[in-house]
Formats: structure tokens, sequence, C-alpha cells
């Protein structure tokens, strides 16, 4: 199979764990705000959004680093995953124990002292889900992406009745976050499960040596090299989260309980494209790794006109669909009363498009082994976008919020595009976007005239996804045998290269 082929086969995979994890949390959330009042609602999503952040820790370092050094055929690969998985649960350990001190601290900061129990009961989580995310690196760095779309499916589903069942139970908040742990130990589960026969057949191998070339023996890899990479790489992801996050505490710090609930419910359904869009970077870091460490510039230079491609193919279709059916979309997944963030959702569905372009295109950065340069980027943007989102909250309320952290965000997109283009300079695909765009100009025009609610809402959504397919068909951006490609590797029993 051809590299471009690889990688648009290993996105598409991950894309559908992420949608169904996508698909999951909707109900789970649509659950939720009719289980809880609105201002618990809104505090459990606070609560949801500082644990992200703290996982960050778990989620994205010693992850990371596997999906950049288990793709190096001159790396020991017994001693990448012996020294990542020491480095993990060091992390765990470490920052579990100085988040649960500094609990009532964040508690005091965003003026809610009741959040301290909420922050130290979700704070468990962390061990668990750093176990499951690093068996999902090291499904990504040896790129066995349909067993890792498998993986990130279980936790989904797990997540979904674990929290449900509490909830239904009557255990309110500290229900629904200690269902949070249990299905982070689900994922953990999966991922042990899909990486057991190839771990045991490393661990029968002697030494490192892994069955190299003896002239060329393959290098061992410390915990040292691994933290090398991993604390910019985590301090790099932190703070691009909370590039898009702040508007959140903000809004928790500044204006009232129920416009807290209303805000979380459009972050909810804006993070559409962010999660469906996490396959890219799943994909695209180990494979862009891979033709770095190989010095094949080409090859890097089509991964990422393939990705540019997907990402238009994704994200204008998006846009089109949640700006003209904000309002419908939040009274069919929130009660009636969430009508009110519909002009929220259509402002932060942008800011969230622009960050699965900044999130998905600064991988560059990671895969050239240049974390302190990506790290920058979200360290220059997120003071001013403290600012902006403060002053635009006291001068037009709750979407001030939304609008600031658009601009914000919208300029560290700006700044990757820009790196990208000049480094590898890719075909920027002005064909596909101008066919992608008209397309998905078409289906906007319908679902504003057709304003869908309640069940119609969804026919909506499936009538109009087919005839953007018909659209691209139609001006040549797809192909038949595209979709029945597609298919092909979607239904697939076996594949050795993934």
């Amino acid at each position: 199979m051809s590299a471009g082929r690889q990688l648009t086969r290993g996105t598409l995979y991950v894309a559908v764990g992420q949608g169904t994890f996508l698909v999951t949390g909707f109900l789970l959330h649509a659950i939720l705000a009719r289980e809880l009042s609105t201002a618990s609602y809104g505090i459990f999503n606070v609560a949801m959004t500082l644990l992200v952040w703290v996982e960050i820790t778990v989620n994205n370092g010693v992850p990371s680093a596997l999906s950049k050094f288990l793709p190096d055929a001159s790396l020991s690969e017994k001693s990448v995953l012996r020294a990542a998985a020491r480095c993990q649960a060091l992390i765990s350990l470490g920052v579990l124990l100085v988040m649960f001190l500094a609990a009532p601290l964040l508690a005091l900061l965003l003026r809610d002292p009741a959040l301290t129990g909420y922050l130290r009961l979700a704070l468990v989580d962390v061990l668990a889900m750093g176990a499951y995310a690093y068996y999902r690196g090291v499904l990504n760095g040896w790129r066995f992406f349909r067993q890792m779309a498998l993986a990130i499916t279980a936790y989904a589903l797990a997540k979904l009745v674990a929290i449900t069942l509490l909830v239904v139970l009557g255990f309110g908040i500290e229900g629904a976050l200690a269902g949070n742990v249990l299905a982070s130990l689900g994922g953990f589960a999966a991922g042990y499960f899909w990486t057991r026969r190839r771990q045991r057949a490393l661990d029968a191998l002697p030494g490192d040596v892994e069955g190299t070339d003896p002239a060329r023996p393959a290098q061992t890899v410390g915990e040292g090299q691994i933290l090398s990479f991993v604390l910019p790489t985590v301090v790099f992801t932190l703070a691009s989260n909370v590039l898009l996050g702040l508007d959140l505490m903000e809004v928790q710090a500044l204006l009232p309980p129920d416009l807290v609930g209303y805000y979380s419910a459009a972050v909810k359904l804006a993070e559409a494209p962010r999660l469906v869009l996490l396959a890219f970077t799943f994909t695209l870091l180990p494979s862009l790794s891979h033709a770095i460490a190989a010095l094949d510039e080409a090859r890097a230079r089509h991964y990422l006109e393939q990705t540019i491609r997907l990402l238009a193919l994704v994200l204008l279709p998006l846009i089109a669909l949640v700006t003209a059916t904000a309002e419908g979309a939040m009274t069919f997944v929130f009660p009636a009363e969430y009508r009110a963030a519909a002009p929220i959702l259509t402002v932060l569905i942008l800011a969230y498009t622009a960050y699965a372009v900044y999130i998905t295109l600064v991988t560059t950065l990671l895969a050239e082994n240049r974390p302190r340069r990506a790290l920058l980027i979200p360290l220059v943007v997120l003071p001013v976008e403290a600012a902006v989102i403060w002053l635009a909250i006291t001068r037009l309320g709750v979407i001030g919020a939304a609008l600031g952290s658009l601009a914000s965000v919208a300029a560290a997109a700006t700044v990757v595009l820009i790196y990208v283009f000049r480094r590898y300079r890719p075909s920027p695909g002005l064909r596909t976007l101008a066919r992608t765009g008209l397309a998905s100009a078409a289906i906007w025009l319908i679902a504003r005239w057709w304003s869908p609610s309640g069940l119609a809402l969804l026919v909506a959504y499936g009538l109009l996804a087919g005839l953007y397919l018909v659209l691209l068909l139609l001006l040549g951006e797809l192909r038949a045998r595209d979709l029945g490609q597609v298919g092909s590797w979607l239904f697939i029993r076996k594949d050795k290269e993934s």
C-alpha cells in the first residue's frame, strides 16, 4: 500500500473511533442535561475541563513520545516501551498527588469552594487514564490504527454506560465523575488486549536486539530521552488546550451559574470537529516522524497535502451544517431552555474549527522534534487571549467569550499555516477548496431554508451529507471508486499494515 493510502486509511479508522466517541458523548450530555440542573451541569463540565487539562500530562506526553519514537527503526522498540511505561507511571502518580493538594486553590480561583470535592474525585481518573493513554500510544506508534480505533470505541461506550447508570441511580455529579474513572479502566483493558500479542513477542527476544542487523544495532532509549521530549510536549499541549478552554473558565469566574451551563452546552456541540479530527493528529505524527527520520521531504509534503485536503473535506460541511441549524441542534441534544445557547454555538463552531486546523498542522513541529518552537505559539497568544476574553465579556456578555476565543485561536492557526507552507511548500489545493466550498454553501442554503428540528434534524443531516457527497462526485472532487475504497478499508477483516 502507498504511504498516502496508508495515512488515509489509518485516519479513517481512527476517525470512526473518534466518531463513536463523539456520538456517545452527545448522548451522554443529552442525558446529563436532563438529569442534572443547569447549574450542576455547568459544574460538571467545569470540573471535566480542568481534569482534561490536568490529564494532558498523561494523555499527550508519553503517548506522543511513543508515536514519535516507535516508528523509528534505528531505536530499540523494547527500550522505548520500557522507558515510556516507567515515565508514565511516575508522571501519573506525581500529577495526582500535586493536583489533589492544589484542588482547593483552583476552586478558590474559580470563586466556587464547592468545586474542591468534585475536583478531587475527578482526579482519581488520572491513574486510570494514564494506563489507557499508554496503550493507546503504543498502538498509535505501531500504526495499529484499526485496533486503536477499537480501543477508543470501547472507552467511549464504557463512558456512556457507566456515567449514565450512576447518574440515573441518583448519584448526581459524584456518580458522573466516578463513571468517568470506570470508563478509563475500560479503555485500558481494551488497549492492553490489542497490544498483548506483539508485546509478548518482544519480551521473548534477548536483550534489546530485536532482530536488527548486528552491524547496526538498535539504539537504546532511556527515561531521560523520553522525558526530554515529553516535558515540552506536555507544556505545549496544556497551553494549547488552555488556549481553547480559557473562555469557559472566565465565564465560570465572571458570569452566573446558569450562563455557565448554557455556555458549556454550546462547547460540547462545538467540540465535534476537534474530536473527530484528532484522527488526523493520531495518524499524522507517526507518519510524518517516519518520513522525517528517513529524510524523505517529498513524502512528508505528500502527507501534509493529503491532510490539508481531508481537513477541507470535513471542516467546511461541518461549519455549514452547524451554523445553519444551531438552534435545532441545541434543542435536539439539550432541553428547550438551552435554545439560548444557539448564538454561542454559531461562533464556537468557528473557533473549534480553527483549533482543529491549528492542532493538526502543529503536529509538523512535533514530528520535527521541535516541541519548544510549537510551545512558543500558544504562550504568546494566551496572555492576549485572557485580556481579550475578559474585555469582551464585560462589554458583550457571554457571547463576548466566544468571540474572544475565536479571534485568539484563529491567530494561532494562521501562524501554523504560514510555517507549514513556508517549510514544506505543500500544494494549497485551491481546486479542492473551491469545490468543497461550493458544495458546503449549497447544503448551508438548503439547511437554512429547511430549518429542521427534533428527529427531522437527524434526517436532514443524513440527507444533506449524502447530497454533499453527490455534489463532490459531480464536481469531480471525489470518484465512485474512492467511496468503494473507503468501504473496503472499513470492512476488511485483516490488514498487515494497520
